[in-house]
Formats: C-alpha cells, structure tokens, sequence
C-alpha cells in the first residue's frame, strides 16, 4: 500500500482504526476536503481509499517448485471470467482455501483492477496468480508436470461428489454465459458437474468455484486425517 487519502478528518472509528493502522505501517496518509475527494473517488469508498501496488504475475514453474514436499500442488485455472466481481470472488475463495496459484489467459479476461480488488477483500494482492498466453497452454503444461486436468461443467460426465481428487490438481474454470470453451473442454481428463437437484441448470461461476475448491480440500483433510 502507498497511500491513504480520507474525505475530510476521520470521524468513524473503523476509518479512524485504518489511518491509525495505516501510520504505523509507514504508510502515507492524506487527507482531503470532501468536494475533492468526491470528485476523485466514488461513493462507495465509505470515506476512505487506498493507493496499491499494481498486482504482478508469477511464473507457472516457480509456484510449483515452492509447492511443500509431500503436498500436492493444486491450480486454479480461469477460462474466460469476464466479470470483475466473480474475478475477485474466486481469488479470495481461492486464497481462503489455500490454492497454490490463480491461472488467467493474457486476453478473455476480467481486467486486475479496482472491482477485482474489492471483491476479493484484498486477496488479489495475497493470492499468487500466474498470467498465461491462453488456458490450452496451461492444460498443457500441468499434464506435463503430472497434474490431472479437471474440468467444471454443467454437463460433465463425472459428479464432483464422486471424483477423487487428492492428486496433483489443476482446475478450470469457464466463463459466466458460454463456459468451458471448446478446445478446453476437449483437453481435460475429467469433466465433472456438480449435482443439483433444483430445474435450474447451473450456478454463478464463482458460486460453484468455491463448492468445487472446498471439495478438493476437504477430500484432502479427510485423507491427511485417515493417514
């Protein structure tokens, strides 16, 4: 973080308790008159904002080489997420649930920027993500390396509740309307849905990103407790 700018002097407490947090981290804080700070931020900052850092990318190879002995690795992989809020909503799921890195492709996707970040309470800036020229390549490169590569698809052949997946793990993700795109689809091993029992057919992206990711973990804590 480089900067604080608040709308006039702080009188809410929980402002109060960020510029207060933010000067003993060292961080820079301004404070505007409220017809300047409205004419740069919206409403909805609440009387605060925060300059940031810009997020950078990781390499696919360095997140898998600092993967824990004895764990194994398990990506994200976003296939064409074009909306902001679910961008965010799956980084912060993702680093909430301890995934080793968040894959995009370099075009077809929700920009890192200002509804990403606050969507994913600050995530972004936690959560490795790697940046790819497309998500094909990436399906690649995982079964490469070892990882089996799944799908999540409304009309997968395999239940997600009946798809072991305490191996190596790389899992895609399509986008909002159209999902999985073809050439992606057509490279996973397994494609796999979660079972529903309502007349609707499908969930929001990030709705059913976050039951998958808690799936692969929880598999995973039940087999390091049986162990």
């Amino acid at each position: 973080m480089r900067e604080v700018i608040t709308r006039g002097q702080p009188q809410d407490y929980l402002v109060k308790s960020s510029v207060n947090l933010a000067k003993e981290a060292g961080v820079r804080v301004t404070v505007l008159e409220p017809p300047a700070f409205d004419r740069r931020f919206p409403r909805q900052t609440q009387g605060i904002a925060a300059v940031v850092r810009q997020v950078g990318f990781l390499g696919l190879d360095e997140i898998l080489a600092g993967v824990p002995s004895g764990r194994q690795p398990f990506f994200l992989a976003l296939d064409g997420i074009q909306d902001p809020h679910n961008l965010g909503a799956l980084v912060r799921t993702a680093y909430a649930m301890g995934v080793d890195a968040v894959v995009i492709p370099r075009r077809r996707s929700a920009a890192i920027g200002e509804g990403a970040a606050k969507s994913s309470a600050g995530a972004i800036f936690r959560q490795p993500i790697c940046q790819v020229p497309n998500i094909h390549s990436f399906t690649e490169w995982a079964k490469d390396r070892g990882l089996w590569v799944y799908g999540l698809d409304a009309g997968g052949k395999d239940s997600l509740w009946d798809t072991d997946l305490r191996g190596g793990v790389a899992l895609i993700v399509g986008s909002e309307g159209k999902g999985l795109s073809h050439l992606v689809r057509e490279r996973c091993d397994f494609l796999i849905r979660i079972p529903m029992v309502g007349r609707i057919g499908s969930l929001n992206a990030s709705v059913a990103c976050a039951m998958a990711i808690y799936e692969v973990r929880r598999q995973r804590e039940r087999s390091n407790a049986v162990e």
